[in-house]
């Protein structure tokens, strides 16, 4: 499958979407955290109803007393599922943004697919769950390159071993801001397919998503649940 991981400007999305649909052919395009908006999302719907293509892209939403970070599967110009970011950071949570109550995976015509929403992803109890539902791919949506070369080793890293230790491909792309934006994919075994620091413009990835179905080890297996109760606590 062919993926195209785009890292846009911000305050430019209605021009990126358009490029990236009439520029790049792609089974799936995937955007960034907030990419969309309120004023952008229903321009935005009718650029992706005339290409015909499968997005995924982040989309904040701002409609009533609090602001969600979502996740919208997009596919003939349709929303056809959602996802809502769960765990804030305390800067997020300070703002007064609003979380989401369950963890699960959007439902997509390419099958289930996983999309731990920028910080979500340091967090491996969110994918475990999410694998719950054998996603055929992970999708990390990042706001904002990263800080600087620490933060940058870190994320990558993370998502690394979210491949790893669920067997499952997982890509993942930020906005074209802060010191260092990013783009990155990873196989199942956690092997890079791309992995782009400074990254500008998009990146277009060949994935193979049959292989998050092989499960080579058989980590989710193995797992003993029934020890993992004090997590809960």
């Amino acid at each position: 499958m062919k993926l195209y991981l785009a890292v846009p400007e911000r305050g430019c999305e209605l021009r990126e979407l358009e490029r990236v649909l009439t520029q790049c052919e792609a089974d799936l395009y995937v955007f960034p955290e907030s990419f969309l908006h309120d004023a952008t999302l229903e321009a935005a719907l009718s650029l992706a109803r005339s290409s015909g293509a499968r997005i995924i892209a982040g989309y904040r939403d701002e409609r009533g007393q609090h602001a969600f970070e979502r996740a919208l599967a997009i596919e003939q110009g349709r929303i056809v599922d959602t996802y809502t970011k769960c765990i804030l950071t305390g800067g997020e949570r300070a703002k007064g943004r609003g979380s989401g109550d369950g963890i699960r995976c959007l439902r997509t015509s390419l099958g289930p697919i996983g999309v731990p929403i920028c910080y979500e992803v340091h967090f491996p109890e969110v994918a475990r769950i999410m694998e719950l539902e054998h996603p055929a791919l992970m999708l990390n949506l990042i706001g904002t390159g990263m800080h600087d070369d620490m933060q940058c080793g870190q994320w990558l890293a993370l998502a690394r071993a979210r491949a790893i230790e669920n067997e499952v491909c997982i890509a993942g792309c930020s906005h074209r801001c802060g010191s260092i934006p990013i783009a990155f994919a990873y196989t199942a075994q956690g092997v890079p397919l791309c992995e782009v620091r400074d990254a500008r413009g998009s990146v277009s990835v060949d994935i193979d998503i049959t292989d998050s179905a092989a499960k080579r080890i058989g980590y989710f297996d193995d797992r003993r649940p029934e020890l993992f109760a004090r997590l809960c606590k």
